[in-house]
């Protein structure tokens, strides 16, 4: 099953069990599935899908950071139950260790900054906070 079809039947789901707060953020998911259909005229990739939760898991992450600066407890509850659903469909992110072991085992100590970002963007697309393995690089390159 693809995660776009999960995400479909989880919806249905939520929807079922008056799951508010999950059907919420299942609908906008599927929403921007079906946008992103409608522009470039075809589905999205397994990776594609992934990117869509993590762009979320990172909007939520800043939610929850502007909720504690003003002291909202209800709103950084409420993001914190938003977060863990979204991280529910994506994989299991790579630790800093084991982007660092990558990387060096794929030689990118000898790349040129502009090659290292390509190659490790491509290859640990969705596998890695895109954050840190951009921090890693660049340590690595010093």
């Amino acid at each position: 099953m693809t995660l776009k079809e999960q995400v479909n039947k989880d919806f249905i789901q939520a929807r079922k069990d008056k799951d508010t707060l999950k059907a919420d953020v299942l609908r906008l998911i599927k929403t921007e599935y079906d946008s992103f259909l409608i522009d470039n005229k075809r589905d999205m990739t397994d990776a594609e899908q992934i990117n869509v939760f993590l762009k979320d898991i990172k909007k939520t992450n800043e939610a929850i950071v502007y909720a504690k600066q003003v002291g909202r407890e209800d709103l950084i509850e409420e993001n914190n139950n938003k977060l863990a659903i979204l991280e529910s469909y994506t994989p299991k992110m790579m630790d800093e260790d084991e982007i660092r072991s990558f990387l060096e085992e794929n030689n990118v100590p000898s790349m040129a900054l502009k090659d290292a970002m390509k190659f490790a963007m491509g290859a640990l697309n969705g596998k890695a906070d895109k954050a840190v393995v951009s921090q890693i690089i660049k340590e690595l390159l010093k």
